[in-house]
């Protein structure tokens, strides 16, 4: 009989509780999140593995973001050509005199002549378009480089038609001014 008490005296010790913790406690002795002299942050393998990670992707991105950039350049650029030709002839046709549109494709602008710039309220009409928010250039105008010209008569009417062809990095677009209408239209 003693062997019995002494027997259920040991199973209630060995169901005696542990120290006292939440059953949900993020500190329980056996959890992934309790401190420990071992773990103290992050390793340098961590942060190099991560810095490969970004590298790779921003090495897969970068061609990408560079030819996303070079189409909005070159749209841009032949969007404000288109605008201002349109202007020139407009302005030709109602005042019944000549407009003249000069391109400087060595310098990479053109210039309007007599016409007011939209930014300020006097002064010449010239689009730098190697500046930005353009940062395009002109390849070519009517096929040549150099200085060549666009003239609208007072009828609104081009002296001449043909190709302005303009880029940015490696993406080229090409402008035609019809010869009659002196309708510009990107290809």
């Amino acid at each position: 009989m003693k062997a019995a008490k002494e027997n259920n005296a040991s199973n209630r010790k060995s169901l005696a509780p542990g120290p006292l913790l939440a059953p949900n406690s993020l500190l329980a002795p056996n959890s992934l999140l309790a401190p420990s002299p071992l773990r103290s942050g992050i390793s340098l393998i961590e942060i190099t593995i991560v810095l490969v990670i970004l590298a790779i992707m921003t090495a897969a991105a970068a061609p990408r973001w560079a030819d996303s950039l070079q189409r909005y350049r070159v749209a841009n650029t032949a969007n404000r050509i288109l605008a201002d030709l349109k202007r020139a002839q407009l302005t030709a046709f109602r005042s019944s005199t000549t407009k003249t549109v000069t391109f400087d494709v060595d310098r990479d602008q053109y210039s309007i002549a007599d016409v007011t710039p939209l930014e300020r309220p006097s002064g010449n009409y010239v689009i730098a378009l190697a500046e930005p928010p353009y940062k395009s250039s002109l390849i070519s105008v009517w096929g040549r480089t150099g200085t060549q010209t666009l003239t609208f008569d007072g009828y609104g009417i081009p002296n001449r038609g043909g190709n302005i062809v303009i880029g940015s990095g490696r993406l080229q677009v090409t402008i035609t001014v019809d010869a009659v209408s002196g309708t510009a239209v990107i290809q």
